[in-house]
C-alpha cells in the first residue's frame, strides 16, 4: 500500500508542476471524477486502465483539493455517487468499488450524472472541477445541453474527456455551447489512456481552467 501511495504522491508533483506553469498555485477546487460504465468501457476496467486513470486523477486532487480526495460518480443508463477516493483507499479501488458493486450498463446517458451534480453543487461557493470521461456518444443530448447551461450559473467547471476511436461531435458542441452564463466546459480527446504520459494528461486536463476562473469571477459565479 505504501508503495502505491508514494506513486500517487509522485504523480501529484507532476500535476503540481503543470498547475504552476499556468499560475494556478493558489487555486483550490473540489475534484470530481465522473466515469462512464457503459458496456464498451468494461475492458478498460478489467485490464486495469481505469484504476491507473483513477490514480492519476487522485494525484491531481492532491494539489487542487484541500481534502486531498476525489468524489466519484458512475453513469450509464442511470448514475450514482460512489465512495470518495483517497490515498487510503486507492489500492484496488476500481475492482472493489466499481466492478464488484455496480453493473455495467447498456446505455450512455450523460444527463443522469449532470442531474446529480446539479443537485450536489447548486449551492456551491467554492470551485468544483469535474473530469467527465466517456468512450461514446449519448442518447440524451437536449437534456444534457439544458443541464450544462443550468450548471454554468454555479462555480463548476467541466473537463469532458472522450477516449478511444469514437468521433465526439456532441462533446465538441458542448465545448462551444451557447446560452451559458460563462463558458464552463472544455473538451479533449485521448485515443489511448495507456499511452498518454502523466505530464501530458495533466497539461491537457488543465487547459482552459485559468480562462474559466477569470470569466467566472467577472460574472460573479466565483
Amino acid at each position: 500500500m505504501m508503495e502505491l501511495q508514494k506513486k500517487v504522491v509522485d504523480l501529484g508533483k507532476k500535476a503540481a508542476f503543470q498547475i504552476s506553469k499556468l499560475g494556478l498555485e493558489d487555486f483550490r477546487a473540489e475534484v470530481v471524477f465522473v466515469l462512464d460504465i457503459s458496456k464498451s468501457m468494461f475492458p478498460l476496467y478489467k485490464d486495469g486502465t481505469m484504476q491507473v486513470t483513477l490514480e492519476r486523477v487522485l494525484a491531481l486532487a492532491l494539489s487542487f483539493d484541500d481534502n486531498e480526495a476525489c468524489e466519484v460518480y458512475l453513469f450509464g443508463s442511470d448514475a450514482t455517487q460512489i465512495a470518495t477516493v483517497t490515498l487510503e483507499n486507492i489500492e484496488g479501488y476500481a475492482e472493489r468499488e466499481i466492478l464488484e458493486k455496480h453493473n455495467i450498463n447498456e446505455a450512455t446517458r450523460y444527463a443522469t450524472a449532470l442531474k446529480l451534480l446539479e443537485a450536489r453543487f447548486n449551492s456551491a461557493k467554492a470551485p468544483v472541477y469535474v473530469v467527465f470521461l466517456t468512450d461514446g456518444n449519448n442518447s440524451d443530448k437536449p437534456e444534457t445541453e439544458a443541464l450544462l447551461r443550468s450548471l454554468s450559473r454555479f462555480p463548476v467547471f467541466f473537463k469532458f474527456v472522450g477516449i478511444g476511436s469514437e468521433t465526439f461531435s456532441f462533446l465538441e458542441k458542448l465545448d462551444d455551447l451557447s446560452g451559458r452564463t460563462v463558458d464552463n466546459a472544455d473538451y479533449i480527446h485521448l485515443s489511448d489512456l495507456n499511452t498518454v504520459t502523466a505530464s501530458e494528461l495533466y497539461a491537457r486536463l488543465l487547459q482552459e481552467v485559468p480562462e474559466w476562473t477569470v470569466s467566472a469571477r467577472a460574472a460573479g459565479v466565483l
